[in-house]
């Protein structure tokens, strides 16, 4: 378990944070010359310090495995990339994410906690290749996050019924491609609404189904803002994916879809602001 800032060993009664997810959730950037690496930036790392500004006491609990598919955080296998260790061993559907979550919830009945969850970046991430979109994988894509996320929900809720679980929806990082490459604007725009409604449409469903509360990050990045590909204005939803991520970067970087600190910290407060009636009053 990994515990950011406690400050010394909570008590019994300290609000239990529990993470879990993909790189977003662990605070991955990149570094300058390609690679990624774990750092102290994480989103759910910044929800957790405004929760302690407000003078409670906070246990945060960081699963989160960089790389992790809407797939793998069920079935393991998948390695972290960054390696990290985890207190779970990752090789199969017994040792992954998940099944370590559901013990842990079952293990800690009775206290307070809430959940937060990142997941399909990198089932999204995988259409971006050799610097081109590939035509149908979003809407691909959704359909395996539709299956996955029902089910991790799913067996998260038969282990409580009433902890809050924040569920963050996804920026599109393909559209860090919008300045560089004006010829595949129409493409991008077109996966772009699939993006919205196949990836973030599946989230909103699932979170309703399962009685999870929306973290509308994507909202916060302009996602839905309109994208017109014959326009010479730059569309806020591009704004937002080059200030708040590194897609937009110059040589000698290379284009990244991890958030930048920015992009983290306004995570951490769209999840705090959706999550903070949930929680309750300090103790």
């Amino acid at each position: 378990m990994a515990l950011a800032g406690c400050g010394g060993s909570p008590s019994a009664d300290a609000l239990q944070v529990v993470s879990l997810g993909d790189s977003l959730a662990v605070g991955v950037q990149p570094k300058l010359l390609g690679g990624g690496q774990e750092t102290s930036q994480g989103y759910p790392r910044r929800f957790a310090r405004a929760l302690r500004d407000e003078g409670r006491e906070v246990r945060l609990i960081e699963l989160g495995c960089g790389g992790a598919t809407s797939q793998s955080i069920l079935v393991g296998i998948r390695p972290c990339a960054p390696a990290r260790d985890t207190p779970y061993r990752n090789e199969d559907p017994t040792t992954s994410q998940a099944s370590w979550a559901e013990g842990l919830l079952s293990s800690t009945k009775g206290r307070r906690r809430v959940v937060l969850l990142d997941i399909g970046g990198n089932d999204v991430g995988s259409c971006f290749s050799g610097g081109r979109v590939l035509p149908g994988c979003i809407a691909r894509a959704g359909a395996a996050l539709r299956e996955n996320l029902g089910e991790l929900l799913g067996r998260l809720r038969e282990v409580d019924r009433t902890v809050p679980i924040g569920v963050l929806t996804l920026y599109d990082p393909l559209l860090g491609l919008w300045d560089d490459q004006p010829a595949a604007r129409p493409l991008l725009a077109r996966e772009h609404r699939t993006f919205l409604r196949a990836v973030n449409g599946t989230i909103a469903a699932a979170a309703r189904r399962y009685g999870a509360t929306l973290v509308d990050l994507a909202g916060a990045m302009d996602q839905s803002a309109p994208l017109d590909p014959g326009s010479s204005i730059r569309p806020r939803a591009v704004a937002a994916i080059c200030r708040y991520t590194w897609m937009c970067v110059s040589a000698p970087r290379t284009p990244d879809i991890h958030l930048r600190k920015d992009g983290y910290e306004l995570a951490g407060r769209t999840a705090l602001s959706a999550l903070r009636p949930r929680l309750g009053a300090p103790r």
